[in-house]
């Protein structure tokens, strides 16, 4: 494979314009892009990026550090220009390309002289792509020590599927997030009618990049990172796949739309839908008393306990029970009646009016901006907000270059480094996690994962998330955990002598309950203004909404995913927590942006995200709205794909990918299946006959990227993504061994030691209650090695 900062664009989107000719409304933007390197109130103000991408994933890390402030520069072949606003990719660059300068990329020696230049290198090709001589990580990061490289591959960085092309259609299947969607047909792949893969890896890579910074500005050295596909499906994943091997604590519903009558979709009396997001036995208790259907907790099987209703012989019986209870009533009574007994759930909406909704507005206010050529563009504004520090969508892209040889003249300022370099770029951090269920304990995960310390600090009757044992503990088990009891007088002023000794505070409290237990921003950050307090909320941090509680799902519900997921068919939630993970990796960026902005300031602030602002994240080529725009990608029952060539098809003995996207990749599959124009149905019958394996060989001869979908059976132990370090055994000391998922970002020592906090450690030992800390196992020896 050839290196190309941006194959895809072979072509003038519109008109006939010459090689290399701005578009006549370029000039538009020049007042905007002239003024990048002097913003300020920016925490990544003074950040020069370069960045090497083509795919959404790299072009989303770029926009997301753009919004912060940073200089971000993408290397573009002489004859790019953004996409016309009315093609499939005029929403996506309008989006992923907002806020950035562009250069031409071709001399690679001036490609070279700007990596040298900048603090960070976002690079997104296959690792077999052949760059320029002095381009790939190692040769740049000798060249500039206190550069940060970070690749950002799309299917791994080993293996046979880790040079295809990045297609989220090929990535999902590779990394497991089509095999566990739900589905009438459990097991089988399942194509996302919105990309939300590559969008995780874009955030995934933009915590990365903010952490190497933030690592370069306090030791001097830089570093080369790395985060792929597979940890974003990983990280989707890493709360559902799960494996016990000394234990039963691992419940596994299976993939069955009815699978999880507390956490589903249901049909009511007006052939309208709602989400039913009782995740936890406090909310499924209420639930079924508001339905009148509390016999269902002695119905066989059920018995009383309430994590049998998510047992795969229980759980569908019981969802039919509720399916006739929610088909009694219209949607809206059956929400007024479970939100007056304080159960989560949520009405299945269209995303046409969430960007306009009053949720939306003081959650995550949208942006609108002109254009040339359209008029009113209308975008999701950036997720984040910051109490001390701006976040800003700046301008529109514009096929306006800035050459190579006026960019970053300047000399950057030596560095003095610290001897010898940490592993990691986080470590020395310390963070305090006070949060509870998944977005906000992920926050301080991923931290984790880069080298910080992290103390989890619960109530004593600790995360109700807690209950799913395996869960919890994929995305717990890097910390030391404890409990203190806040309305006690002595565990509150431990818990503020914590939060005086840490770098950063997570929760994800709603204001009311903050007050009330002492722990607001005000009250938090009144003695130690360094402290970077993070907070994560279902529905924002300013609003009528704010008192609410709410589950991914919900927000899955209200923001138009699972409807678009549907089609015309039945509206689909995923099982897959994507708006937490999302929140949690958007949270984890602000974070960071925070404490690099301290490195100067020397103050910290307070940094908010929340589910809803993730769900215009994980959409905004399909929430941004102009005239003429063209219709979003829409899916369907059981939804395998937008085309016959680009798509999930069955063959003899299993399930394969097919992503052809050019038309010869399309004339190859035609020629193959024997028939054109292509149908499902024409490939569906051409395929049956032979294997996977047949049909692998078969297309990549014809050049047709194609890849096997693994099975749900054994999947963490599948070859490719064994050779990947896809998981990692954890010893609960309660439960024994559970296989997990391994991580979110390639580390240099798989088996490296969690990151230890001795004083906040002792001082909650003392305090409080101390649980005994997660091990990471060596599945061959069953040797503990952290």
């Amino acid at each position: 494979m050839s290196w190309s900062p941006h194959p895809r664009r072979d072509r003038w989107p519109s008109g006939t314009r010459q090689h290399g000719t701005p578009r006549p409304w370029a000039h538009a933007f020049r007042h905007q892009e002239m003024k990048m390197t002097t913003d300020q109130g920016f925490p990544l103000a003074g950040v020069r990026v370069l960045e090497l991408s083509a795919g959404q994933a790299g072009r989303t890390a770029g926009m997301l550090l753009a919004d912060l402030g940073a200089d971000v520069v993408r290397a573009v072949p002489e004859d790019w220009a953004p996409a016309a606003p009315d093609s499939p990719e005029g929403p996506q660059d309008l989006c992923w390309d907002r806020g950035k300068r562009f250069t031409p990329a071709a001399d690679p020696a001036a490609v070279r002289r700007l990596a040298r230049a900048a603090d960070v290198v976002l690079d997104d090709a296959s690792p077999g792509a052949e760059r320029p001589t002095g381009l790939d990580s190692e040769s740049l990061c000798a060249s500039a020590p206190a550069l940060v490289h970070v690749s950002m591959p799309p299917h791994g960085t080993v293996g046979r599927w880790r040079d295809l092309p990045a297609d989220p259609l090929l990535t999902s299947a590779i990394g497991g997030f089509a095999t566990f969607h739900p589905s009438h047909d459990p097991g089988t792949p399942i194509a996302s009618a919105v990309p939300m893969v590559p969008a995780i890896q874009g955030a995934l890579g933009s915590v990365l990049a903010v952490a190497g910074v933030f690592g370069a500005r306090t030791t001097g050295h830089g570093r080369s990172l790395i985060t792929t596909g597979l940890h974003a499906c990983a990280a989707a994943l890493s709360t559902l796949v799960v494996k016990g091997i000394d234990t039963d604590q691992v419940i596994n519903p299976g993939g069955r739309m009815d699978s999880r009558p507390n956490f589903r979709i249901y049909r009511c009396a007006d052939d309208r839908y709602l989400h039913l997001s009782a995740l936890t036995v406090e909310f499924f208790l209420p639930a079924l008393t508001a339905l009148d259907r509390l016999d269902i907790m002695v119905m066989p099987g059920v018995d009383g306990e309430f994590l049998n209703v998510l047992r795969p012989e229980i759980g569908p019986a019981v969802s039919a029970e509720l399916e006739q209870a929610f088909a009694q009533r219209p949607r809206d009574e059956w929400l007024e009646i479970l939100g007056a007994a304080g159960v989560p759930c949520a009405p299945v909406l269209k995303r046409e009016d969430w960007l306009k909704s009053d949720i939306v507005a003081h959650a995550a206010p949208p942006v609108e901006l002109a254009h040339p050529e359209v008029g009113p563009v209308m975008l999701p504004g950036p997720p984040l907000t910051f109490s001390e520090s701006a976040s800003a969508i700046r301008h529109l892209p514009a096929a306006q270059f800035v050459p190579a040889a006026e960019l970053w003249t300047d000399e950057r300022p030596e560095v003095s480094r610290a001897t010898p370099a940490p592993a990691l770029p986080l470590a020395g951090l310390r963070i305090l996690d006070i949060s509870t269920f998944l977005a906000g304990p992920l926050v301080s995960t991923l931290m984790a994962d880069l080298g910080a310390a992290v103390v989890k600090v619960e109530a004593p009757r600790g995360d109700p998330y807690a209950a799913y044992a395996a869960s919890y503990a994929a995305v717990n088990h890097a910390k030391s955990i404890g409990a203190l009891d806040l309305r006690d007088p002595d565990g509150h002023s431990a818990l503020l002598q914590l939060a005086a000794d840490a770098d950063v505070l997570v929760d994800n409290l709603r204001p009311s309950v903050a007050h009330r237990l002492g722990v607001s921003d005000k009250s938090l950050r009144a003695g130690h203004p360094r402290l970077v307090h993070t907070s994560v909320s279902a529905f924002g941090a300013t609003g009528p909404f704010v008192e609410m509680p709410g589950f991914d799902p919900v927000l899955q519900s209200r923001s138009g995913l699972a409807a678009a997921q549907g089609g015309d068919d039945e509206p689909v939630a995923t099982l897959t927590p994507v708006l937490d993970v999302a929140t949690g990796a958007l949270a984890a960026l602000g974070t960071l942006a925070a404490l690099v902005e301290r490195v100067t300031s020397g103050r910290g602030q307070h940094v908010t995200t929340s589910l809803t602002a993730s769900s215009t994240f994980l959409q905004l080529a399909e929430l941004t709205s102009y005239s003429g725009r063209p219709e979003a990608e829409a899916g369907g029952r059981d939804y395998r794909g937008p085309e016959p060539a680009r798509r999930y098809h069955r063959a003899a003995d299993g399930w394969l990918a097919i992503a052809a996207t050019t038309a010869a990749q399309r004339r190859a599959v035609e020629f193959l299946v024997g028939q054109a124009p292509l149908t499902h149905e024409a490939v569906a019958t051409a395929l049956a006959d032979h294997t996977v394996e047949h049909w692998v060989g078969v297309f990549t001869e014809a050049g047709v990227p194609v890849c096997a979908v693994p099975s749900p059976i054994g999947f963490l132990d599948q070859p490719y993504l064994a050779d990947n370090d896809f998981s990692h055994v954890v010893r609960d000391p309660r439960f024994g061994r559970f296989r997990l998922i391994r991580g979110y970002f390639q580390r240099p020592d798989t088996h490296a030691h969690a990151a230890e906090w001795p004083e906040g450690v002792e001082l909650l030992r003392r305090a409080g209650a101390l649980r005994e800390r997660y091990t990471l196992s060596d599945p061959e020896h069953d040797a503990i090695v952290v």
